[in-house]
């Protein structure tokens, strides 16, 4: 996939992640919601390449789900210590920002390869 194309998805995907944001995160946890959310986005960021690779021969279906797989098993692999200023509420926040950004990212590529196609 061109380098433009990478950057296509990354910027579109930047958008789906901000439209599912709190924007009056008024409490801790919303605050971490946002901050998982934003974590995800910069994973993705990060990794696109990997999102983009095409798998020709396999049903659309079973691409996005593995694709899926693989995103969730990086904001799963990401450990996140409790700091001195950082509440319990917080943390859980940032913890649930990433299973909405799991089921953004989901929507997401399920859409992307609509379009695609």
């Amino acid at each position: 996939m061109s380098t433009q194309k990478i950057k296509n998805l990354v910027r579109k995907f930047n958008n789906s992640i901000e439209m599912n944001k709190e924007y009056q995160a008024y409490s801790d946890f919303k605050e971490g919601m946002n901050k998982g959310m934003d974590i995800a986005r910069y994973t993705f960021e990060e990794n696109a390449e990997k999102f983009t690779t095409p798998d020709y021969d396999t049903d659309l279906a079973i691409k996005v789900k593995r694709l899926q797989e693989d995103f969730n098993n990086l904001l799963d692999g990401i450990v996140l210590p409790k700091k001195p200023n950082c509440s319990e509420e917080r943390l859980s926040g940032i913890y649930s920002g990433f299973e909405k950004s799991k089921k953004v990212f989901g929507d997401f590529m399920q859409e992307a390869f609509l379009l695609e196609n």
